[in-house]
């Protein structure tokens, strides 16, 4: 070590900011020496042992690097920070770079598994706070902070945890609540598995009462209820529904999957999540917005077909009709056809089939460039509704019997295949959802895991 480097030392150990300038005016890189080596003790890993929260604040600000750089040990500054229990130095850390809580230093541990590990509930929440993404770092062992809190028996950080998953609301909250309390370390154990194999009967009464799978196995293909050997653990999980590995039937794998014939169905959604996927967002937006106005023109001819519909007064006592004072259709009819068309036959036919026509084309555009998920959904029953209120119009004002009976048979048709649509769409859109490979988490348990 040079005369330079002693002398840093000297001045992050007294925490002395003077003498930190002092030697970057004898010597201008100084502390780009430090920055070029691999693993290096910095001033910041020196501070973050003894203190002194204004020369770490200076260091940070000078040198931003030296709070991601390892030492020899492993670790980065802000680990070293909460080895020695210097929290304020953690907080300002964070508050600086809100990614130092993500870092990863001996066997990918980041700040945030070492407060799960340490029961630091405090820091635990201004870290969710902070970075809220930190909850989806594994360690070497692939395990979540989730696994480490159960391991060191840090209960209250866990509650504080599986509290967060069921209450963040941050985009594809459900998706990420589900993905972590599932995930399988490197001997595919859950939270819930390790939980049993703990014997701790306070977080599996927890756990059942989350979205966890219950039935999840491991590598050996054993269920939580198999691993437990606690009897007030066994009696909670099969209370719950849990049930042996042995009783389960194991998944189709993902290769199984890919080497069955494909169906129908399956090419008609593929063919829409190709569509979906290839369009730009501002040809989304058009699309929805012209095929929104056709389908309120072919509605208005369901409530004013052209040439209007007889009327019927309602004091005739239901025998005879005469014309609406306020109708455009001078036209007398028996009150058994107020209501109904005065078009002919075949032009009410014709009418009608391009009318409704024109009108599923527009909802099935609708349908198809509306975004999947839990609002997605929702905008589908109203969407199936309309189209049901329409060829229930149509039917009413028909001017016959058969074209009545038309309207009927092909809402049962609408019905059914819109409804098998949207149940096809929805398993898909979930199964897309498990596997996103924007997600490091699920992107590595779909490779290292035994389902799809």
């Amino acid at each position: 070590m040079n005369t330079s480097d002693d002398k840093l030392k000297v001045a992050a150990q007294e925490g002395d900011i003077s003498l930190l300038y002092t030697l970057i005016q004898e010597d201008l890189h100084v502390l780009d020496h430090m920055d070029l080596t691999p693993f290096a003790e910095t001033p910041l890993h020196i501070v973050a042992c003894v203190g002194h929260l204004q020369f770490a604040t200076e260091i940070m600000r000078l040198k931003p690097s030296f709070a991601s750089k390892l030492n020899q040990q492993g670790f980065t500054p802000i680990h070293l920070d909460m080895q020695h229990g210097q929290k304020r130095m953690v907080l300002r850390f964070v508050d600086i770079n809100k990614d130092l809580v993500r870092v990863k230093g001996r066997e990918g541990l980041t700040p945030f598994h070492f407060a799960s590990q340490k029961g630091e509930i405090d820091l635990l929440a201004n870290f969710l706070l902070a970075c809220p993404d930190s909850i989806e770092d594994v360690t070497v062992r692939c395990e979540t902070a989730l696994h480490i809190a159960l391991r060191s028996q840090q209960y209250e950080a866990f509650r504080v945890l599986v509290g967060w998953l069921q209450r963040t609301r941050q985009r594809g909250a459900t998706t990420l609540e589900k993905t972590i309390l599932n995930w399988r370390n490197e001997e595919g154990n859950t939270i819930l598995h390790v939980s049993a194999l703990m014997n701790d009967s306070k977080a599996i009464r927890l756990l059942v009462k989350t979205k966890v799978d219950l039935n999840a196995k491991n590598w050996e293909n054993l269920t939580a209820l198999d691993i437990a050997a606690n009897a007030e653990v066994k009696i909670v999980l099969a209370k719950a529904g849990a049930k042996h590995g042995s009783s389960i039937t194991n998944a189709p794998t993902f290769p199984d999957k890919l080497r069955s014939n494909i169906t129908l169905m399956e090419k008609i959604i593929i063919f829409i999540l190709r569509i979906r996927r290839d369009i730009t967002e501002d040809q989304r937006n058009a699309f929805l917005i012209v095929a929104a106005l056709v389908a309120t023109a072919t509605y208005q001819s369901a409530l004013s077909p052209p040439g209007g519909v007889y009327q019927a007064n309602a004091g005739d006592n239901n025998t005879n009709s005469t014309p609406s004072l306020n109708s455009t259709v001078a036209t007398t009819a028996t009150h058994g056809n107020a209501g109904k068309s005065v078009m002919t036959v075949g032009d009410f036919l014709t009418l009608s089939i391009f009318n409704t026509l024109s009108l599923l084309v527009s909802i099935m555009t609708m349908f198809i460039l509306t975004p999947s998920g839990t609002v997605g959904s929702i905008l589908s029953a109203p969407m199936f509704l309309f189209v049901s209120c329409y060829l229930h119009s149509m039917k009413v004002i028909s001017p016959d019997n058969a074209t009545s009976f038309g309207h009927y048979i092909t809402a049962s048709l609408f019905s059914i295949l819109y409804l098998a649509a949207s149940w096809s769409m929805a398993k898909v859109y979930k199964r897309l959802q498990h596997h996103d490979k924007n997600r490091e988490m699920k992107t590595w348990n779909s490779i290292a895991g035994n389902r799809w």
